[in-house]
């Protein structure tokens, strides 16, 4: 019985996390089509992906720095390359980003392999090139994601292509608070 229960009440704390589960506001998506769009076009951005894109770092290879990122997080270490994408010139455009936009909580960047290039915090994982938001914005160019509530903040997470003029380089993701977008 009690294993019943149990299977009940998690089915049900499963079904009320999707019920909640909203599409980003419209006042995101036009904010997000627009505003968030532009900042992939950043000369600083562009530059550092382009970069990282030259060095022609196989799939391989980034998997084994995600392999070596999740399991220094999971230790709660870090290695060199946290630091360094967390504070390379890229990564203080993305705070200059955040600083002139108060709705942004967290950037991130990614090559054209999915490898991260710079960022504000500490993302779980290096690799982004297996999930949607890497993956749709090839597809589609602005994706956005359902709401989330962490920490008491609603934030959904914009990704948005770098491009260098019509050419798809990289992706960038922008953690939006919702409550903080006029």
């Amino acid at each position: 019985m009690k294993k019943v229960a149990l299977f009940a009440a998690v089915l049900l704390v499963f079904l009320a996390g999707s019920a909640l589960a909203e599409p980003a506001p419209q006042k995101v998506v036009d904010l997000a089509n627009t505003t968030l769009a532009d900042l992939g076009s950043d000369k600083v951005v562009v530059s550092s992906v382009r970069e990282i894109n030259g060095e022609g770092r196989t799939l391989a290879e980034i998997k084994k720095i995600d392999e070596e990122w999740i399991a220094a997080k999971k230790a709660g270490q870090k290695i060199p390359l946290m630091d360094e994408l967390m504070s390379n010139n890229c990564a203080k455009r993305l705070n200059e980003m955040m600083a002139e936009h108060a709705f942004i909580t967290e950037i991130f960047v990614t090559g054209r392999a999915g490898g991260n290039v710079c960022q504000t915090a500490l993302t779980g994982d290096f690799w982004q090139g297996d999930e949607a938001k890497f993956k749709e914005v090839f597809k589609k160019g602005v994706y956005l994601s359902e709401v989330e509530v962490e920490d008491g903040k609603n934030l959904v997470q914009v990704s948005v292509p770098v491009k260098m003029k019509a050419l798809h380089v990289g992706t960038m993701t922008i953690v939006v608070d919702v409550d903080k977008v006029p």
